[in-house]
């Protein structure tokens, strides 16, 4: 069954259609109502055409409504895209701040940690320390023969008076040249430099002698192999009785805040 044509569909078809409009003129231009073909029949093809047509344009705006249809699902399918698009970039940025925030915290942490790591050695170190006897106490305690030059023979068994005891006796200056020539005659009658913890124990005398003098401290003269001897600053070893060159430093020499020697450096020559 044909569908029937609205106003708007012939309409379209007078405007736009070239047979009907042809059809028309012919009509119009002909006499006393004579066609080429039977009227009948030509208006039978007429309408069949002009349905035809009618179809077509039908079927034209169906497609153009259904694509435009998808046209708009699409745009509403790309806005919330786009909008789920917003919403990851948002979300990306915040993690990345999340990052960069846990990242700045671990770099706080580890140097809280290495900090912590850093006192807890030097705790450690004291602590183990605080558990031994200072090394110039336990120098004095074997040493009985230096000890009795310092007259520090009855020392405490309580370590820490022990070491204060030390302490005063060797803060004074009389003492501190009194161990100074003790270790010389040591250095003389073994024939060799003094040692390792008798250096320190006139470093550490020196320095407790020091808290006296802070604004012009004592200090112990070294000399350095190869520089050249001099007699006033410099004491030649008894074992080598001549040479005008440094050959080896036995026990450094003391000077007052002004460099003025009280105890010259013993040495050796060649």
């Amino acid at each position: 069954m044909m569908k029937e044509l609205t106003l708007p569909d012939l309409r379209l078809l007078l405007e736009h259609y070239s047979p009907l409009q042809d059809l028309i003129r012919a009509i119009a231009g002909t006499a006393q109502g004579s066609y080429p073909l039977p009227a009948a029949q030509q208006t039978s093809d007429l309408c069949e055409r002009l349905q035809d047509t009618a179809a077509q344009t039908q079927a034209a705006t169906a497609a153009q409504l259904r694509t435009e249809a998808e046209a708009d699902d699409l745009r509403q399918q790309c806005q919330a895209l786009q909008h789920d698009l917003k919403q990851c970039s948002a979300a990306t940025q915040k993690l990345l701040q999340e990052k960069t925030s846990a990242q700045e915290a671990f770099r706080q942490l580890e140097k809280q940690l290495q900090q912590a790591q850093k006192e807890l050695t030097t705790t450690r170190t004291e602590l183990a320390r605080a558990g031994t006897a200072p090394a110039e106490l336990t120098l004095l305690r074997d040493d009985v023969e230096l000890a009795r030059r310092l007259e520090l023979t009855d020392l405490p068994s309580d370590t820490t008076q022990a070491l204060i005891r030390i302490v005063a006796v060797l803060a004074q200056r009389d003492n501190l040249e009194r161990l100074w020539a003790a270790l010389k005659d040591r250095c003389e009658a073994e024939n060799r430099p003094a040692h390792t913890a008798e250096r320190a124990l006139l470093a550490a005398a020196l320095s407790w002698y020091n808290h006296n003098w802070r604004s012009k401290p004592y200090q112990l003269v070294e000399v350095a192999p190869g520089m050249a001897y001099d007699f006033e600053r410099h004491l030649r070893s008894q074992h080598t009785t001549s040479g005008e060159k440094i050959n080896e430093l036995r026990l450094p020499g003391i000077a007052d805040g002004s460099s003025r020697l009280s105890c010259k450096a013993l040495v050796s020559t060649r």
